[in-house]
C-alpha cells in the first residue's frame, strides 16, 4: 500500500506541474518569439535538405523536418492571452496536409490568406516550456547547439560514473551504443532529443544516488520517468527512456531476481507513461470542449492495427518477423558457441529479456514504427546495449564450446 500512496501523489504531483509548466510557457507573449520562430524555419528547412542521403527506401541521418515545423508552429500560433486554451489546443499552423508548407507561410508574415489552425491536443507537448523561453532570446542552430554541448557532457559523466560503479565494459556497451544512434542527428532534432535526455539524466540519478531505487522506491521511480516520457516525446523512441536507466539500476544494485526487477521497472514506467498521456487527453476535453480521447482512439488504431492498410500491415509483421528471427539466431550461435557456462547465460539472460523490448514494442505499433522509421530505428539501440552487455559478461572468445565442456 505504501508504494500505491507514493505512486499516486507522483501522479498528481506530476499533473499538476506540467499544466503549470505548460501555461507559463502558453504565457510568454508570442509577439516576443515571432522573429525568431520565422528565423528557425528557414534554418529547420535548410538542415533538412543537408542531411538528405538515402538507404535504400530509409534515410537513417534525417532532421525531421516536418516534426520540428510542427513544434515551432504550436510555439508561433500558441494564443498568449489565454494560455491555458492554448497549452491544451496545441494548435499549429499546416498547408495541404503539411507542417513545413506552414512553416513557410509562418516565414512570410505578410500573408493574409492563412489556413484554419490545426488542433493537436492529444499530446501534452511538454517541449514547449523549454521551446518557446529559448526562442525569446536565440533560434533553432543555437537551441540545436546547446543540445550538442549538453548532450556530449552528459554522455561523458555517464560513461565515467558507470566505469568507477559497474566497470569498464559495461561503461563502454552502454555509452558506445548510446553513441552509435544519437550521432549526428540526434542533438540536431526537437523532436528527437527529449527521450535521450530523459534517459541519460535518469540514468545519472540512479548511479550518483542509488537509493532512490531501493526496494519499492524503484517503482515510485520509473513512474516518473514514464510520465515525463509521455510529457516531452512525441512518441519517438519513449522505449529508450525507460530501458537505459533500468539496464544501469540493475547493473548498479545487482538484485538477486534481476528478471523480476526489469518486469516491474518495466511495468511502473509503463503505468507513468499511459496514465500521464490519457490524462492529457481528459484535460483537454475538460478544458477545450475538444473530443482529444477521440483523437487518440483513432491514432491508436490506425498506429497499431493499420485501419484500412491489411496489405501494409502483412509487410510490416513479415519484415518484423524476419528481422527478429535473425537477430535470435545470432545471439543464440554466439552464444552458445563462445558462452562461458550455461549457468552465466542463464544469470544474465534478463539482458536477452531487456532485448526483446524493441521486437515487442515494433509488434504493437506496428504500421507507426515502419511509418516512421526513419526515426523509430534509434529503438534499436535497446537490442544493441542489451546483447552487447550480455555478451561482454558471458562470452569467453578463447574458449569455443565451453558450455559443452565438463568442469
Amino acid at each position: 500500500m505504501k508504494v500505491v500512496k507514493h505512486i499516486l501523489v507522483a501522479y498528481l504531483s506530476l499533473v499538476a506541474l506540467f499544466t503549470v509548466a505548460l501555461v507559463g510557457a502558453f504565457s510568454i507573449p508570442s509577439r516576443v518569439i515571432e522573429d525568431n520562430v520565422r528565423q528557425s524555419v528557414r534554418q529547420v528547412i535548410d538542415d533538412g535538405e543537408v542531411f538528405s542521403a538515402r538507404v535504400g527506401e530509409v534515410n537513417p541521418l534525417a532532421v525531421d523536418v516536418f516534426s520540428d515545423c510542427l513544434m515551432l508552429g504550436i510555439a508561433y500560433c500558441a494564443d498568449s492571452d489565454h494560455p491555458l486554451q492554448a497549452a491544451m489546443d496545441a494548435a499549429f499552423m499546416m498547408q495541404d496536409g503539411s507542417t513545413i508548407e506552414g512553416g513557410q507561410l509562418m516565414m512570410d508574415g505578410t500573408v493574409a490568406d492563412k489556413p484554419p489552425l490545426t488542433v493537436y491536443s492529444r499530446y501534452w507537448h511538454g517541449n514547449q516550456v523549454v521551446l518557446r523561453p529559448l526562442l525569446c532570446v536565440v533560434t533553432v542552430h543555437t537551441i540545436r547547439w546547446i543540445n550538442v554541448a549538453l548532450l556530449a557532457a552528459l554522455l561523458l559523466a555517464l560513461a565515467a560514473a558507470l566505469w568507477r560503479r559497474v566497470g569498464r565494459g559495461e561503461a563502454l556497451a552502454i555509452c558506445l551504443s548510446l553513441l552509435a544512434v544519437m550521432v549526428p542527428t540526434v542533438p540536431w532534432c526537437m523532436n528527437m532529443v527529449p527521450t535521450f535526455y530523459i534517459a541519460l539524466v535518469s540514468s545519472l540519478l540512479i548511479l550518483w544516488r542509488p537509493s532512490v531505487i531501493d526496494g519499492t522506491r524503484a517503482l515510485t521511480l520509473f513512474f516518473v520517468i514514464g510520465g515525463l516520457t509521455a510529457f516531452f516525446d512525441l512518441l519517438t523512441t519513449p522505449l529508450v527512456a525507460m530501458a537505459v536507466p533500468a539496464a544501469v539500476g540493475i547493473l548498479c544494485r545487482k538484485p538477486a531476481r534481476p528478471w523480476r526487477e526489469l518486469v516491474l521497472m518495466a511495468l511502473a514506467w509503463l503505468g507513468g507513461y499511459a496514465l500521464l498521456w490519457a490524462s492529457k487527453w481528459a484535460l483537454a476535453g475538460l478544458v477545450t470542449g475538444y473530443s482529444a480521447l477521440d483523437d487518440a482512439f483513432g491514432a491508436i488504431r490506425m498506429r497499431t492495427v493499420g485501419v484500412d492498410e491489411p496489405e501494409y500491415m502483412r509487410w510490416c509483421l513479415d519484415k518484423t518477423v524476419m528481422m527478429a528471427a535473425a537477430v535470435c539466431c545470432i545471439v543464440a550461435s554466439v552464444s552458445i558457441l563462445f558462452g562461458r557456462s550455461w549457468r552465466c547465460l542463464r544469470d544474465h539472460a534478463w539482458l536477452l529479456l531487456l532485448a526483446l523490448a524493441p521486437v515487442a514494442w515494433t509488434l504493437v505499433l506496428l504500421q507507426h514504427t515502419w511509418h516512421h522509421l526513419f526515426f523509430t530505428w534509434r529503438t534499436s539501440v535497446v537490442l544493441i546495449m542489451a546483447v552487447a552487455l550480455f555478451w561482454h559478461r558471458t562470452l569467453s572468445l578463447r574458449h569455443p564450446l565451453s558450455v559443452f565442456k565438463r568442469r
